[in-house]
């Protein structure tokens, strides 16, 4: 029986505000579980190094000719998605395209109006596209068949329209998935390049400690969906133990709650200090900062810390409560002063626009992250993602913009006001927000104190300049 051979691509925002990028971590882990399971010839490309990606692609498939197409995608990098879809099918026709990744899973309609996509993998990955490839390759099912394709959960597919099979059922052992297959990229790439953390350009890898979140925030597309599922602390410390190795210093943790089990948490910390590991950890997707314990951050400035994210979202106890997340600001404001207090580099995270804000709800938002202790503050605008609660609230509020693209979903300045407040006003108040808050000269001399790098600066400036000149030579093509 041969090998199955994979070409997998991870599309990126060509004309993206934020320079940061990191790592293709979610195909990885899908390359390294196909591999492990069907002994699979995987291939990798990250457009983000191509400076023509399309080419790349078509070269690809025409040297690889592969069995089957996976495109990765947020919804910021459709745009770039779509047009692969389109690349790999003019190469071979014959070859299916699977798309996968947070935008199939949260706007399933809008990918599969594009006729290059042959299937969608919605939520995790790593089971589903398995599932799929052994269907096509070892048992010689032909992939349009829509009742084979019906048979494997977290697919939609064409059939006499576009059907959904039965939701994927969450993956409870996470222990036993694979670790990245790292040796498929040039991961020392991304040590030149700013990352999701802020605190510079330094050699790191990225990786999840857990998946799931419990919360039901509702601008969340709940890829990982809403049971928490972590790893073990053994699992853990064996794979910092392989980060360190290969010559990583900083690991950055995408959990989206890595603390929500206390015990957990503490329990890698401890064995990471047992076993003499100490990585710098940056948790640039936030930690939950009214559940986060002292004891927690000590451990975790003991092991070694970068940079810690909160996420407050919004300073009104009213909006709270509309948007689901339903955090404490008192024990939030606790956290903070706990992180900061340890000149443990910290940055928070705050909502402006909101359905239905106020100017004093967002001018009390603003006032938190002025009087608070964070080193950084981010300022975003609401992203209305379909299959939310957060656009039905958009669309009730009348505030969906008539004419969006994918490219508009970013998290920096993108055009969704859905607050009472009129255009001017918010963009008065959204550039005050961080005219206020940088402009402190005591927070400028906690910054330079206490971050641990500067040198991403000219690398962020010049990432966006190639960005740019990116994004026009494919409207080209």
């Amino acid at each position: 029986m041969r090998h199955p051979s994979v070409l997998l691509i991870k599309s990126r925002s060509l004309i993206a505000k934020n320079t940061g990028i990191t790592p293709p971590l979610g195909i990885l882990y899908i390359a390294a579980y196909l591999r492990e399971r069907l002994k699979a010839d995987v291939k990798i490309i990250d457009t983000v190094w191509e400076t023509d990606p399309l080419n790349a692609v078509r070269s690809a498939v025409r040297e690889q000719n592969p069995d089957i197409v996976g495109i990765s995608a947020l919804t910021a990098e459709a745009f770039l998605a779509h047009k692969i879809a389109d690349a790999v099918k003019s190469e071979n026709s014959g070859v299916p395209v699977i798309m996968g990744g947070p935008h199939p899973s949260s706007q399933p309609e809008l990918a599969m109006n594009d006729k290059n996509i042959d299937a969608l993998i919605v939520g995790e990955g790593e089971v589903t596209f398995c599932e799929l490839l052994r269907v096509i390759v070892e048992e010689g099912h032909h992939w349009k068949n829509s009742k084979i394709l019906a048979k494997i959960d977290g697919l939609v597919f064409r059939g006499e329209g576009i059907e959904f099979s039965k939701s994927r059922a969450p993956i409870t052992d996470l222990d036993s998935l694979p670790f990245p297959a790292w040796d498929l990229i040039d991961y020392k790439k991304f040590w030149t390049k700013a990352s999701m953390a802020t605190i510079g350009i330094r050699p790191y890898l990225t990786m999840f400690t857990s998946r799931g979140c419990p919360y039901h925030c509702v601008f969340c597309h709940q890829l990982f969906g809403k049971v928490f599922r972590a790893r073990s602390p053994e699992s853990v410390a064996e794979e910092v133990r392989q980060i360190l190795k290969m010559g990583a210093k900083h690991i950055e943790v995408l959990d989206d709650i890595s603390n929500l089990d206390h015990n957990r948490f503490n329990g890698m910390l401890e064995l990471m200090l047992k076993d003499n590991l100490h990585p710098v950890l940056s948790f640039p997707n936030a930690i939950r900062a009214d559940i986060m314990r002292e004891d927690s951050i000590d451990l975790l400035k003991k092991v070694g810390v970068g940079e810690v994210s909160v996420a407050i979202e919004t300073a009104s106890n009213r909006l709270q409560k509309l948007i689901k997340k339903n955090l404490s600001l008192d024990k939030a404001s606790k956290t903070i002063e706990m992180l900061t207090k340890r000149r443990i580099f910290t940055r928070g995270f705050f909502m402006l626009g909101l359905p239905t804000e106020t100017e004093e709800e967002m001018r009390s938002t603003i006032r938190f992250a002025h009087k608070s202790s964070l080193h950084l503050a981010l300022f975003f605008t609401p992203n209305p993602f379909r299959n939310t609660e957060l656009y039905d609230m958009f669309v009730k509020a009348g505030k969906l913009p008539d004419k969006s693209s994918t490219i508009d979903f970013e998290y920096y300045g993108s055009p969704f006001n859905a607050s009472e407040i009129p255009e001017k006003k918010y963009r008065f108040l959204y550039k005050w927000a961080y005219y206020g808050f940088y402009f402190n000269i005591i927070r400028m001399f906690r910054i330079a104190r206490d971050r641990p790098l500067w040198s991403d600066i000219p690398l962020r400036a010049y990432s966006l300049f190639r960005n740019i000149v990116s994004f026009r030579r494919l409207k080209e093509n």
